[in-house]
């Protein structure tokens, strides 16, 4: 307080001095009675510039794009780069002249933020400002994973179970007569069962999301859709010779591609597998045959992405396990579903994952499986595979619950994996810190 009323008395003798002066002169000299900030910021936090409004209405000075969390550790090194006013700024009890060349201690917004009063050059006016810095709360790109309430009452079952993410819904098969389902979203979580109408002899495993249908494959070759994930109709057109699905492409009107299912089928002619696919919207067409499936290429515990190329068009990839032992993971990739070409380089390759697991996520494409103990991206549209860095890894505990599990990513950019069946009944649910909607 003593500080400030120096500073008055300091303007009101300069006042004098300014209107004596005047006696003897044909000028007069009005003092600016301007008392708002003007500009205002920070000095570089961890690199970068980070902007300040300024409302005049309500006398706020904020940053839009908040600090990065953790900033408040680090807060009390943060200087004041520039404050810009007429007079002079005050803050503090008792009320200081604040020292804009050594200003700290400032604090972060998850407070009610710090006030000054601005007096103009005149000495007398003043306006209060508040001051506060917004500080992300979360690291917006680690992966954050919560355990679920509510689980599937699955009975013993080793043989296998897929989940499959359809709309604001999870569907998990664990036998072609039983699937359990739940709303993904928070407050409609809860699971059912039902009895499908799948034969006993439908391969879980193959069930693909095409749309607004699904599809399966039978051990015989058989093609069964839904619409529903319940009531299964066998399709006559498509039905005989099917070995695995692979994938489904939506259409694209850039290289005038239908809504496509991509498979594999064996040709009772010559014995050997190719690669096919069906128009989904005219299916009574049947297959459409292309090259050999090489030898190399994965039949089991199928997997597949969506990605969208820089130039629009569709590209799909695919992933699984083979019969004989891989030191590596090998994408697949397709942009029409009948040509297939290997993604493996050798300085840049992930390692091998019993089962693998693809997915677009975070405008990328992701790897992960196995023990869950890691997990692998690629930004050069799957060609070259590097291991995440720890704000994207699991749970220590993900490595001891085994490999009997399925995993499946939403459209709310949640990451579900599912143990059901065996010694452990648990469901978790991931998201990136940035992506999350509820």
């Amino acid at each position: 307080m003593r500080a400030k009323f120096l500073c008055i008395i300091a303007c009101f003798v300069f006042a004098c001095i300014a209107i004596s002066s005047c006696l003897n002169s044909d000028n007069n000299y009005v003092y600016s009675s301007d008392a708002t900030v003007h500009a205002f910021s920070l000095d570089t936090i961890r690199g970068k510039n980070y902007t300040f409004d300024i409302d005049q209405v309500q006398r706020l000075i904020f940053n839009r794009d908040s600090l990065p969390v953790g900033s408040d550790t680090i807060i009390d090194s943060i200087m004041i780069d520039t404050f810009s006013v007429t007079g002079y700024v005050t803050s503090g009890t008792p009320d200081t002249i604040l020292n804009i060349s050594n200003a700290q201690n400032l604090i972060p917004a998850s407070t009610s933020g710090i006030t000054f009063k601005v007096y103009a050059a005149d000495g007398l006016t003043s306006r209060e400002y508040t001051l506060r810095i917004n500080i992300h709360q979360e690291d917006p790109d680690s992966m954050v994973w919560n355990r679920m309430n509510g689980v599937p009452q699955v009975g013993s079952n080793p043989a296998g179970r897929k989940a499959i993410a359809w709309d604001d819904h999870l569907l998990l098969y664990t036998t072609p007569e039983e699937v359990y389902h739940t709303s993904a979203i928070p407050g409609s979580y809860n699971w059912d069962m039902s009895t499908t109408t799948l034969p006993h002899d439908a391969l879980i495993e193959s069930i693909t999301t095409c749309g607004d249908t699904l599809a399966a494959c039978t051990a015989g070759g058989d093609i069964y859709t839904s619409t529903n994930g319940i009531q299964w109709e066998r399709s006559e057109a498509l039905s005989g010779d099917i070995i695995a699905l692979l994938a489904y492409l939506p259409t694209n009107t850039l290289n005038e591609m239908p809504r496509t299912l991509s498979a594999i089928m064996r040709n009772d002619t010559d014995g050997k597998s190719y690669f096919c696919r069906t128009n989904l919207n005219m299916p009574q067409q049947g297959w459409e045959m292309g090259e050999e499936v090489p030898e190399n290429f994965p039949t089991q515990q199928l997997s597949s992405a969506l990605w969208t190329t820089s130039t629009g068009l569709n590209q799909v990839f695919v992933v699984g396990t083979l019969s004989t032992e891989n030191e590596h993971t090998t994408p697949w990739a397709s942009m029409d579903g009948l040509l297939w070409a290997d993604l493996y380089t050798e300085d840049a390759y992930c390692p091998s994952l019993t089962p693998p697991y693809i997915m677009n996520y975070n405008e990328a494409l992701y790897l992960m499986g196995g023990t869950l103990r890691e997990a692998y991206a690629s930004s050069t549209g799957g060609i070259a595979w590097e291991e995440t860095d720890e704000k994207f890894w699991f749970p220590e505990e993900f490595a001891s619950k085994g490999t009997s599990y399925t995993l499946v990513t939403d459209p709310n950019n949640y990451i579900w994996i599912i143990w059901a069946g065996g010694e452990i009944n648990e469901v978790w649910r991931g998201c990136l810190n940035k992506l999350k909607q509820f």
